[in-house]
């Protein structure tokens, strides 16, 4: 297992053989060469011969499948402030293991990410190692929800997004402007979708295993009726809003409707939504406490049913480093939250293709070119040109995920002991080897 210099800025000269590609836009796989010369894209085709340039690393990708690189709309990578979690450089080789050549940081850092220094910081740490993170800054000052950022300035500074994520904007109204003044700049709002009233002491769905586990529930109520708040405000201003983690079978109905009525809307859900119900929680794992909670297993299947017929567009992470300290606790006190940079690909592939018979390439589109095309930014697709983003993987292996493994700083992985297909072999980002499982 080796990782690419993250600082070097040369690009280099890479000829993947064999491979079969995934074109996630066409729906389509096929057999073909990728020849990438400093750090482009120059070829796609099969029996591609190159004498002239120097340097040429050879990638044998006989019986694998080479992908755009993976796009991860949702990860906490808690620089500034809590780096002993994880900083961009580590949340970037963690994300590299998982074949994820871009993505959106969330803005809950100490301090917030709302303004414009601030955005200016995380694309510089970026520029340092070469990779792609898009800082998405606060819709409210401080994450308050009392005051709103300043939206415009952000946009102009590289925000990609706006998000109070790790808790709902409560004021209706407040949230109201935010989309009128967003909708100016064509600001994307990704919404974390908490009706405080409804999960203030709450730590896991309400439910069944709730109540014989003696734990404080979270309705569905908390979510549903948030999302139906921001459908009827976005229909209103005209705004484009993302409901991030969805993961009750309602929001899924409402969205769907939503899309119908020709609200601009998008969504995603993170891994443990499709892959776990809250049956899970009787061994009391705090690495299973995350917000919103694992839900019963008809919202599970609403979920799986939801990214089959396209109403959910993306899946993401959530990616959510804690130290030990925060998780090794009751889980009344354990912190929230779970990594999942590294098992984005494997938990998708293992649910979706194993199980639910998806196609290998409307997966790589959920993971790739729909995040890409949400987010409005270069990625998700495999095309001459183009810098090289690459992940070229195995979805043939089988192996018991295990906390040894993990790249990232934090260990909190809810899917520590569970059997994951799929293995990534290598991954290019920015036009130069970031990973290789050799």
């Amino acid at each position: 297992m080796n990782f690419g210099n993250l600082k070097s800025k040369s690009k280099e000269n890479i000829l993947i053989r064999n491979g079969c590609i995934i074109n996630p836009k066409a729906q389509e796989k096929y057999k073909a060469d990728i020849l990438v010369l400093d750090g482009i894209i120059k070829e796609i085709k099969k029996n591609i011969t190159c004498e002239s340039a120097d340097n040429i690393q050879e990638i044998n990708a006989e019986g694998l499948y080479v992908c755009p690189g993976f796009v991860d709309m949702h990860v906490h990578l808690r620089e500034p402030g809590n780096e002993e979690e994880e900083d961009i450089e580590s949340g970037a080789k963690s994300a590299l293991r998982g074949g994820i050549t871009s993505m959106a940081c969330m803005p809950n850092t100490l301090p917030v990410i709302d303004s414009c220094y601030l955005v200016e910081y995380i694309k510089m740490k970026a520029r340092e190692i070469d990779y792609n993170v898009y800082p998405v800054a606060a819709i409210t000052k401080s994450l308050k929800g009392e005051e709103l950022s300043e939206i415009g300035l952000l946009v102009n500074s590289g925000a990609v997004a706006f998000s109070d994520d790790g808790k709902g904007v409560q004021n209706s109204r407040l949230m109201y402007e935010a989309m009128r003044y967003g909708k100016q700049f064509d600001a994307l709002f990704i919404l974390h979708e908490e009706d405080d009233n409804f999960s203030n002491g709450g730590i896991v769905n309400e439910g069944y295993y709730s109540a014989i586990l003696g734990l404080e529930g979270i309705s569905n109520l908390s979510e549903d009726l948030m999302v139906q708040r921001d459908i009827m405000l976005s229909k209103i201003s005209g705004a484009r809003i993302h409901i991030t983690h969805v993961s009750s079978a309602r929001s899924v109905e409402l969205i769907y409707g939503a899309k119908a009525d020709g609200v601009n809307i998008t969504c995603d859900t993170a891994c443990e939504y499709l892959f776990f119900n809250d049956s899970i929680l009787t061994n009391y794992d705090t690495n299973f406490k995350i917000k919103p909670p694992i839900r019963s297993e008809s919202d599970r299947l609403a979920i799986v049913e939801g990214l089959r017929n396209g109403t959910i567009d993306a899946i993401a992470s959530d990616h959510a480093p804690h130290l030990l300290l925060e998780k090794n606790k009751s889980f009344k006190e354990a912190s929230f939250g779970s990594v999942g940079l590294e098992t984005l690909f494997k938990a998708s592939l293992t649910k979706l293709f194993y199980e639910e018979n998806l196609s290998l390439e409307k997966i790589v589109a959920l993971i790739s070119l729909n995040p890409a095309k949400i987010l409005n930014i270069e990625g998700g697709e495999l095309k001459t040109g183009s810098i090289a983003n690459i992940s070229v993987v195995d979805i043939e292996s089988e192996n018991i995920y295990s906390k040894d493994s993990i790249i990232s700083k934090s260990k909190n992985s809810s899917f520590i002991g569970q059997k994951l297909n799929g293995e990534i072999m290598y991954t290019i980002v920015n036009g130069k080897s970031g990973f290789s499982n050799s």
